[in-house]
């Protein structure tokens, strides 16, 4: 069951698990609205966490696909076992950092190894050790003197280890959850969802759902005036067909408004569309518009 996350009125995902499973088995596209771990000072891709519409958490409550939850405790001053636990995982984090660094710089050490001990024979004869210096050959007598050097390998790799700086703890990285780690059964708390709550709501709610379930990937549709867009596949890899807007089935729309909405579907090559209930309101109708361009040709 993948949890979705109350706060404030508004409903995220945090887990990128749960994401890619709303998204590949579910067709949820929601929004990405947080930045990129390694790339935060762009606004290009987004990263975690999720933000979903109404409609889609409604659908995924009505399907059991998932559970909206809420944690009180998160607004809750930490107890001192929190802060305890807190302290004792950034110290086993510094600690893995620590190891982790020192084995890096090892291997790097490693492979320069046969360069150092090189550097350090060409000392101990008095050669010059500049790069340019060490790739002219040498005199075939004094290339022998430097053969003949013995230097213990793993003494200098030791010797050349306790050089480097170790890591302080103002230096280490400072992990940032996108899932509560410490989080107890007895504190998830279950949240009654009232969308929809009025006719309105009722008919975006009933409009996605069909469109969801006629196949479509249907996200939100306000960048282009409209209620929702709706993809034939994954956004990732179709263009948008069709921009829906419900309608109340009685309401006028201006000649103006539906000429001027028209044309801006035309231009980003798409079909304005618009939902509204059926008679007996049991079923969602489509009404579509497209504009057609024309030309009046005049005989001179």
């Amino acid at each position: 069951m993948i949890d979705l996350i109350s706060s404030r009125s508004n409903v995220f995902v945090w887990s990128a698990e749960d994401w890619l499973k709303l998204r590949r088995d579910h067709r949820i596209v929601g929004e990405l609205i947080g930045c990129l771990p390694k790339k935060p000072r762009q606004d290009i891709l987004s990263g975690l966490p999720l933000l979903l519409q109404p409609e889609e958490v409604s659908l995924l409550l009505e399907k059991n696909f998932a559970q909206l939850v809420h944690f009180p405790c998160l607004q809750k001053p930490p107890t001192e076992s929190l802060k305890q636990a807190f302290e004792e995982y950034r110290n086993t984090l510094f600690v893995e950092q620590k190891e982790c660094l020192r084995n890096e710089r090892k291997k790097q050490v490693i492979g320069m190894m046969d360069k150092i001990i090189e550097g350090k024979k060409r000392k101990i004869l008095g050669i010059q050790t500049g790069k340019k210096k060490i790739k002219k050959s040498l005199d075939p007598k004094v290339q022998e003197a430097l053969n003949n050097i013995e230097i213990n390998r793993q003494q200098l790799l030791e010797e050349e280890m306790a050089k480097l700086p170790t890591l302080d703890k103002t230096e280490a990285l400072i992990q940032t959850h996108t899932v509560y780690p410490w989080v107890d059964k007895d504190d998830v708390e279950i949240v009654e969802w009232k969308y929809p709550s009025n006719s309105k709501e009722q008919l975006r709610y009933n409009t996605y759902k069909d469109l969801w379930e006629r196949g479509y990937y249907v996200t939100s549709g306000e960048k282009f005036g409209g209620d929702f867009l709706v993809y034939p596949g994954d956004p990732v890899m179709f263009h948008s067909q069709f921009i829906v807007q419900c309608k109340d089935r009685d309401e006028e729309i201006p000649i103006t408004e539906l000429s001027a909405q028209c044309r801006i579907a035309c231009h980003v090559r798409k079909t304005r569309v618009y939902a509204f209930f059926s008679k007996d309101k049991n079923n969602v109708v489509y009404q579509s518009f497209q504009w057609a361009e024309s030309s009046v040709l005049e005989n001179g």
